[in-house]
């Protein structure tokens, strides 16, 4: 994949901002941080640690840990080779993890009830 196709996708997640964060473009919802670019060929995602042990055992190949001290906070995704299918469930899952659950239902076409 493309950083530009990677930048639109996760533009086009329900109220996605982006924003520089440390001099790299970042994306948040609602204020929340749940993705930054790191080059040509990385992308952070912050899914919650569940996802992302899952995530790197899954996809090792395309995914590692990225730690923040002893505490694990993404998965850095290898864009260049990552399947775009693995790629788009891990943005959207970073996102609703982040998201107002009313957001993350109207997303999923579930009612708010």
């Amino acid at each position: 994949m493309k950083v530009e196709t990677v930048h639109r996708f996760l533009l086009s997640l329900p109220d996605a901002e982006e924003y520089e964060h440390g001099g790299l473009p970042s994306f948040r919802v609602h204020g929340k941080r749940f993705a930054s670019m790191l080059d040509a060929d990385g992308v952070n995602l912050m899914p919650g640690e569940e996802t992302i042990r899952s995530a790197v055992q899954e996809w090792p190949k395309w995914c590692d840990e990225e730690r923040m001290g002893s505490k694990l906070v993404a998965v850095r995704v290898k864009i260049r080779s990552v399947r775009k299918s693995v790629l788009e469930e891990l943005a959207e899952e970073a996102w609703a993890s982040k998201a107002p659950k009313t957001l993350v239902r109207r997303h999923n076409g579930e009612s708010a009830d």
